[in-house]
């Protein structure tokens, strides 16, 4: 026998769910920064990337977002 369940898909904001992460990237060159908590550390790194390579002029903010399945009713 088998029974299904609704589930609904939302972030985690339980006190144990994995912190939210911030990565840049390089556009042109794929290259990724240090990934960390808040996204302070991330524009360091891409003027950093930018004084190393000059013609490296995009950029993009990869985060990572913890999401949870929340169990519903039976059907």
């Amino acid at each position: 026998m088998f029974r299904l369940r609704e589930y609904t898909i939302e972030p985690d904001l339980e006190p144990d769910a994995e912190p939210i992460a911030f990565t840049g990237q390089c556009a042109v060159c794929g290259r990724l920064g240090p990934t960390g908590e808040g996204g302070g550390h991330l524009t360091g790194w891409m003027l950093a990337h930018l004084r190393a390579h000059p013609d490296h002029l995009t950029y993009r903010e990869i985060i990572t977002r913890p999401y949870r399945a929340v169990p519903g009713r039976w059907l």
